[in-house]
C-alpha cells in the first residue's frame, strides 16, 4: 500500500544552536539586577559620606572660630590694663603672666597662654594658644602672638595726631591761632583791636591765621566787638605773622609762678630781628586786663613781617616805663615761662618759649612774661599750684632768666 502526500502540510521548523533557551535569558536579567543594585548601594554609601565629611567640615569651622574668639578674648584682656604697678582690684601690667584655663561647652577648649620678654623696652611678648579635639577624637589648636607695651594708659589721653596739610579748623570754623576775643567779619577775615581804647586794628585770615593787614584810624571807642568792615579805616596788604602771650607781675618773695596776680606796671614790648633785611619794622600792642575773677596782667600782640622766605629770627624784650631793671630790690627781674614740651632735654623749639627765635615760620602764641623783684629768683614750677579762684592750674610753670 502506497502512501500519499499531502502537499499542504509544512514540516516543522528545525531548531538551532544560535536560538537561546528560556533558561538562558532568566540567568542574565538576575545579574544585571545585581549589578544595578551594586551601583546602587555604592551611590548611596557616597551621598552618606559626603553628607558626614560635610557635618565634620562644618562643626570644625565652628569649634576654629570658636578657639579664634577665646584667644582674642584673652589678648584683648591683656591689653586692658588699668595700672601698671601691681594693685588689688585693678588690672594691671605687671599681672600679664602665664596661664591656664579650660573652658566647658559643646567642645572642650583650654587656654594656655605664654608671656616672654619682647626685645623693646617696656614691652612683653604674648602668645595664646587654644587646643580642642573634634568629634573623631582629633587634636587641633589655634595659636595668636602680639606684643604689649607696659605704657601708663594714662598717657593715650596727651596722644595728638599733628595735621597733614590745611590748618585745623575748630567748630567756629576758624583758624585755632586767631585770639578767641576776635570778630568774624563774615567774609573769611577776623578782626581785633590788640589794646581796647587803641586805634588800631589787626585783620588776619580765618583760615591762616595770618595777618593780612593793619588798618589805622579806628575809632578809640569802638571796642571789638563791634568792628565792622566799614569801620576799620584804611587797612596795609602787609602779611605779618602773629607773636602773642601775656605779661604778669609778683611782687612777693618767692614769687610763685602760678600766683602772680599784682596789678601790673606800665610795660611794652620789643622785637630786635636778626638774619636779614625785613621788608618792615614789627609793630607791637599791649593792654592792661583785669577778669571778673581777679587776674591782672598785660596782654600783647605783635605782627612780624617775615624775611622773603617765610621766616624771622630775633628775640623779644620788655620796655619798662616808670621802673627799672636790676638785681636789688627796688628793680626788676623778668622771667619767661617755658617748658620742654618736646621731651628733648632743652628749650629747643620756638613754641617752648627760648630766648631768642630762630626761623619761626607761624604764629606763636602763650610767649608769656613773668616780671619779679630783682633780689629774687625766677621760680620753677612746683606739682600744685592755685589760679586766683583757688582752682588748680594744669600747666607746667617753670620760668627761666630772661632780664637782665
Amino acid at each position: 500500500m502506497s502512501r500519499t502526500m499531502n502537499p499542504s502540510r509544512k514540516s516543522p521548523p528545525l531548531r538551532t544552536s544560535r536560538t537561546p533557551s528560556r533558561h538562558g535569558q532568566r540567568g542574565t536579567t538576575l545579574l544585571e539586577g545585581l549589578v544595578a543594585l551594586l551601583v546602587l548601594s555604592l551611590g548611596m554609601f557616597s551621598v552618606g559620606s559626603v553628607q558626614t565629611q560635610l557635618r565634620l567640615n562644618a562643626d570644625m569651622a565652628r569649634q576654629r572660630s570658636e578657639a579664634v574668639r577665646l584667644a582674642q578674648e584673652d589678648l584683648e584682656r591683656l591689653r586692658a590694663f588699668s595700672v601698671v604697678a601691681a594693685t588689688a582690684g585693678a588690672r594691671a601690667y605687671a599681672d600679664i603672666v602665664d596661664a591656664s584655663n579650660t573652658v566647658d561647652g559643646p567642645t572642650r577648649y583650654l587656654v594656655t597662654r605664654s608671656i616672654a620678654a619682647a626685645q623693646a623696652p617696656n614691652a612683653k611678648n604674648a602668645s595664646v594658644t587654644v587646643s580642642w579635639a573634634d568629634r573623631g577624637g582629633a587634636e587641633h589648636q589655634v595659636v595668636l602672638s602680639s606684643v604689649i607695651g607696659g605704657s601708663n594708659p594714662a598717657y593715650s589721653g596727651a596722644l595728638t595726631v599733628a595735621p597733614a596739610a590745611a590748618a585745623m579748623q575748630p567748630v567756629n570754623a576758624r583758624s585755632p591761632r586767631i585770639p578767641l576775643a576776635a570778630k568774624d567779619l563774615g567774609n573769611g577775615t577776623s578782626a581785633f583791636k590788640p589794646a581796647r581804647e587803641g586805634t588800631v586794628a589787626l585783620l588776619m585770615s580765618n583760615t591762616t591765621g595770618q595777618v593780612i593787614g593793619r588798618c589805622n584810624g579806628v575809632s578809640a571807642a569802638l571796642a571789638t566787638t563791634d568792628l565792622t568792615l566799614g569801620n576799620l579805616g584804611p587797612c596795609d596788604a602787609l602779611v605779618g605773622q602773629l607773636l602773642s602771650g601775656a605779661v604778669r607781675f609778683s611782687t612777693s618773695g618767692p614769687p610763685i609762678a602760678g600766683q602772680a596776680f599784682d596789678a601790673p606796671a606800665p610795660v611794652a614790648v620789643a622785637l630786635t630781628l636778626t638774619g636779614g633785611t625785613y621788608p618792615t619794622p614789627p609793630w607791637c600792642g599791649s593792654d592792661a586786663v583785669q577778669t571778673a575773677a581777679g587776674d591782672r596782667f598785660v596782654a600783647y600782640h605783635c605782627v612780624v613781617y617775615p624775611l622773603a622766605g617765610g621766616t624771622w629770627s630775633g628775640r623779644s624784650t620788655l620796655a619798662p616805663a616808670g621802673w627799672t631793671l636790676g638785681t636789688t630790690a627796688d628793680d626788676r627781674r623778668v622771667c619767661r615761662y617755658t617748658a620742654d614740651l618736646n621731651a628733648s632735654g632743652s628749650i629747643d623749639t620756638n613754641a617752648e618759649h627760648p630766648a631768642a627765635y630762630a626761623n619761626v615760620d607761624g604764629p606763636l602764641a602763650h610767649q608769656n612774661f613773668l616780671v619779679i623783684r630783682g633780689n629774687e629768683a625766677c621760680p620753677g614750677g612746683t606739682p600744685v599750684q592755685l589760679d586766683s579762684a583757688g582752682a588748680l592750674i594744669y600747666a607746667n610753670l617753670a620760668t627761666a632768666p630772661h632780664q637782665p
